[in-house]
């Protein structure tokens, strides 16, 4: 717990900020931030933790552009400066497409760099708990181009590229880093996905694990 002033904080505030997949799209319990709130909400139910007020503001489809626009009104308009207040970013994978069928980045890995400093300057107007999570693996043999919208094709080199840039931009902000692709890759990272992007109900699993740690309760997601 912090303090400010002299009085104790007894509520928790967490922003979680991104795509589809922060959203949850394909998992029948809600998706990997649905997946963290439970035992949050259970904890605090019991009497062993203090009351966690849990946003996720995934959006099917941004990218860090798109968050960039929303990232100050969506934090602004719930804020409480009385709360001990984190903030999880995890976006990404929508900046890495091809544009089919011109073959032509819809990003590069520079203006995605660029985007990930400005959200986390944004997110620092309101606390200094930032965290960025990581991108999935995926299975290039589903996704170029995607089935259902092949104007979008999505390719694991350059889901790679833009995952090291997640990752060093952690390292040089001294941020908390959720490395999806590591864990995965301990695994066979296909029977994670859904449809070769997304993660289905384990995929989900497991990245709500991982970024359970960022708020010291990942022994109850396991």
């Amino acid at each position: 717990m912090e303090t400010v002033g002299n009085s104790i904080m007894t509520m928790r505030d967490i922003f979680f900020l991104g795509d589809s997949i922060t959203y949850g799209e394909w998992d029948e319990q809600g998706g990997w931030v649905q997946r963290l709130r439970a035992p949050l909400d259970q904890a605090y139910v019991q009497g062993k933790g203090v009351k966690s007020r849990v946003y996720n503001l995934g959006i099917t489809g941004n990218t860090s552009q798109d968050l960039l626009r929303r990232l100050d009104t969506e934090v602004g308009a719930r804020f409480n400066k009385a709360a001990e207040t984190f903030i999880v970013i995890a976006i990404g994978m929508n900046d890495t497409h091809m544009m089919m069928p011109e073959n032509t980045p819809f990003s590069t890995p520079e203006e995605f760099g660029r985007n990930l400093g400005l959200l986390i300057g944004a997110a620092r107007k309101f606390t200094r708990k930032i965290a960025l999570v990581g991108l999935n693996p995926i299975e290039q043999q589903k996704t170029d181009p995607l089935p259902w919208n092949t104007a979008k094709a999505y390719r694991t080199d350059r889901v790679r590229v833009f995952n090291t840039i997640i990752e060093k931009m952690a390292a040089e902000e001294e941020l908390f880093f959720v490395d999806i692709w590591k864990d995965w890759a301990l695994l066979d990272h296909k029977t994670l996905l859904c449809d070769g992007l997304h993660p289905n109900g384990d995929g989900h699993r497991r990245i709500a694990s991982r970024v359970a740690a960022f708020f010291k309760c990942d022994s109850a997601l396991e």
